[in-house]
């Protein structure tokens, strides 16, 4: 039998974890947010931020829409807005962008289990940036090892 003590050391634990990994994603990859959205119903809710400027971020909920965390999420892939992309995804169209002054983004999707992505791991800039190959790849390394905790 677990008690409630037990229980919050649990997610005490691996909320730490998780922070430490967001905060080691954000210094090897220039950002200055990282955050795990997760699908609840039809809603999408910041379960672990990292960088984040307000409170608004952990209250927001959000329906996958037309934005880069949206996109992400009905796609499965890897979606980014940085300075050299040229995509239809602008800051002002993502409520966590706007919220958080975000100008650059990478978004994964996140898939625990099936084939259907149940979550998003976003990191974002306030600063405009160009995101290598190499901060994609550690992004999506990232979301593998995080999906965990979605």
């Amino acid at each position: 039998m677990i008690r409630k003590k037990e229980v919050s050391l649990m997610h005490d634990e691996v909320s730490s974890a998780v922070q430490e990994m967001m905060s080691g994603l954000c210094q090897n990859t220039t950002g200055d947010f990282c955050g795990m959205a997760c699908v609840s119903g039809s809603m999408l809710r910041w379960k672990y931020t990292f960088g984040a400027t307000n409170e608004r971020v952990k209250r927001m909920a959000m329906r996958p829409g037309q934005d880069l965390v949206g996109t992400a999420l009905r796609t499965g892939r890897t979606v980014m807005l940085d300075e050299q992309s040229h995509g239809e995804y602008i800051p002002d169209r993502c409520p966590l962008m706007l919220a958080e002054r975000l100008v650059c983004a990478i978004a994964v999707p996140m898939f625990r289990e099936g084939s259907l992505p149940n979550g998003v791991l976003l990191v974002g800039s306030r600063t405009p940036c160009t995101f290598s190959p190499e901060m994609i790849v550690q992004t999506e390394q990232a979301a593998r090892q995080l999906e965990q905790y979605a």
